[in-house]
């Protein structure tokens, strides 16, 4: 398919030029009604018309069929591509199901849930980290209306 769109583009792009150069006088209609010996310059330029007509049709054609196959390709790679993410899922849900959710705490290292010094914390080297009253802000970052000025 695609090589055959790039023959009708190539030929379409040969076409135009011919044309082109009609068009500029570069060519000589007269002499190319002599060479397919046509009995005068209408028959060839109808000719000419119908035969540009054509080609602009098939290029038209090509090129809606090569889309067409280029979505189709692109849809069944999406499709694809939503089936392994499927499997993915699914393969990453047996394995959830397979392992625990919530970690068990090590047998040979319990964790101390007893208060020590008032608070329930797992040893006792934890400190409670210290907290900044309602009206502390030295940790926020000033105010628009506090911002010193450039």
């Amino acid at each position: 398919m695609e090589t055959l769109k790039k023959v009708i583009n190539i030929t379409a792009m040969v076409y135009l030029i011919v044309a082109f150069l009609f068009l500029l006088r570069i060519l000589s209609v007269s002499k190319f009604v002599a060479l397919f010996d046509l009995p005068h310059d209408a028959a060839f330029l109808n000719r000419f018309l119908w035969a540009g007509a054509i080609l602009l049709l098939a290029e038209l054609l090509i090129e809606n069929a090569y889309i067409a196959t280029l979505k189709r390709g692109l849809e069944r790679e999406h499709r694809q591509i939503t089936e392994l993410k499927a499997q993915l899922y699914d393969q990453r849900m047996k394995d959830s199901v397979a392992a625990p959710v919530v970690p068990q705490p090590d047998p040979t290292r319990p964790v101390n849930s007893t208060p020590q010094n008032g608070t329930f914390w797992a040893s006792a080297d934890r400190t409670i980290p210290p907290t900044t009253g309602p009206t502390d802000e030295s940790d926020l970052p000033p105010r628009p209306d506090q911002r010193p000025l450039p």
